[in-house]
């Protein structure tokens, strides 16, 4: 689910340029501020959080989401090059590279699972999981129905 927010934000700020990037940015912004007001919304009925569970998890879970963002845009930002013009062993380092980073999430990831099951139980926890693809599948079909439709 993340990494599809972040693809189609992604897309959308390089689709633009000029002052219209710059007000379609201010545009994209209130945007994603509206789908994670949405996701947070979402996943804390999802969760079933109390308000004290809910105090506590919120900043938790932002900070994840923080550092896994950093970390992906830090493996991306160095691969905007046209895949024909890599050489074989340019190819294979990048290769290389999305193995450590995709190593480097999941380590972040059990990190703050342990932190979150100071604050949430276990099935909780798996609802989370569960709740970020549904809301992933959600914006997607979403995304997919405003396209239908704009055709």
């Amino acid at each position: 689910m993340k990494r599809y927010t972040i693809l189609f934000l992604l897309f959308c700020a390089f689709t633009l340029s000029g002052t219209e990037a710059m007000a379609q940015e201010h545009h994209h912004r209130e945007h994603r501020e509206k789908v994670e007001a949405a996701k947070v919304a979402f996943l804390t009925d999802k969760l079933g959080l109390t308000a004290e569970q809910a105090q506590k998890f919120w900043p938790l879970y932002n900070e994840y989401e923080s550092k896994r963002r950093a970390l992906i845009h830090s493996y991306r930002e160095g691969y905007r090059r046209d895949l024909s013009t890599l050489s074989e062993q340019e190819a294979k380092a990048r290769i290389d590279n999305m193995f450590v980073v995709k190593e480097r999430e999941l380590e972040l990831e059990k990190e703050y699972a342990t932190k979150y099951q100071r604050i949430i139980s276990n099935k909780q926890l798996i609802q989370l999981y569960r709740g970020e693809r549904e809301f992933t599948k959600m914006l997607l079909k979403r995304l997919d129905n405003k396209a239908v439709s704009s055709n």
